[in-house]
């Protein structure tokens, strides 16, 4: 390809930038939404908004419902309120995104939503009861803290949680990022992955053959394959499987990033191509 013949200072800059292209329109296709996505989440707690004129039904309704006094079976039951009247549903399917924070406005008109939208709900309705509620995440579900527990299927690590104070991270739960990583792999969309595996090995063609490349390409695959089955259930990964697909990637990254000695040597001018040599010998 073209960008073979550039210095690897100019080479490798180009090719992750147009990864980094092809990554934001296969993931987040409306630029729109993902402005709107990252604004969101630079305060997610802004979203909990218990007097939000679309959530007034609700919250009328929950307040007229019997209720136990006990904080933890409020929880419970307003985590079974939400999960009833919002049912989950992958960003994908509802927003055409990978991943995508609403507002309670967005929530109820689309009747249907992820975690973080659920607990965007789920906050909101407690605040409304007078629970001090705010938005918790582990970077692969998002949930709901409050000053007596937490709802809405609490992770086991709370890597992100947004306190009045601002952002709290806690940055020992950034060692759980590989298993929230491979969970995520595992639910998206496999089509959409395989586009970017497919980019990512083009953009490493140029000089590893025919046959290491198409090793590279297989060993992609699996290891796209491994990563997928080992993150599928979120509280119990298979990690050996995770291993062995980043094992795999690593592999054949390796396998391709390196060329032959034979292109290196054409790249740089010091040997032509054997059909501009055979062409030279039958002119003489």
């Amino acid at each position: 390809m073209p960008l073979s013949r550039f210095r690897w200072y100019v080479r490798w800059p180009c090719k992750w930038f147009i990864f980094a292209i092809v990554y934001v329109i296969v993931c987040f296709p409306y630029p729109n939404l993902l402005i709107r996505h990252i604004r969101h989440w630079s305060n997610p707690n802004a979203l909990i908004e218990p007097d939000a004129p679309a959530l007034q039904p609700w919250v009328r309704e929950l307040q007229t419902m019997p209720m136990e006094s006990d904080p933890k079976a409020v929880l419970r039951n307003v985590q079974a309120y939400v999960l009833k009247h919002v049912p989950y549903d992958w960003d994908w399917n509802t927003w055409g995104m990978a991943d995508y924070m609403p507002t309670v406005a967005e929530v109820v008109e689309k009747g249907r939503e992820d975690c973080d939208g659920q607990a965007v709900i789920a906050a909101s309705l407690l605040k409304s009861l007078g629970y001090n509620a705010r938005i918790v995440t582990d970077f692969a579900h998002v949930w709901v803290a409050t000053d007596h527990g937490e709802t809405m299927g609490p992770g086991k690590v709370k890597m992100v949680e947004m306190t009045d104070k601002g952002m709290k991270i806690q940055w020992a739960g950034l060692l759980d990022l590989p298993r929230t990583s491979a969970y995520g792999i595992a639910v998206f969309p496999y089509e959409r992955e395989l586009i970017l595996v497919a980019v990512a090995w083009a953009l490493l063609l140029g000089g590893a053959g025919f046959l290491r490349s198409l090793t590279g390409l297989v060993l992609m695959v699996g290891g796209l394959f491994l990563i997928r089955h080992g993150g599928q259930e979120y509280l119990i990964p298979l990690l050996w499987a995770q291993f062995a697909g980043a094992a795999l990637f690593t592999v054949s990254v390796a396998i391709m990033f390196f060329r032959t000695p034979r292109v290196e040597r054409q790249l740089a001018g010091l040997e032509l191509p054997e059909q501009d040599e055979n062409r030279e010998g039958k002119a003489v």
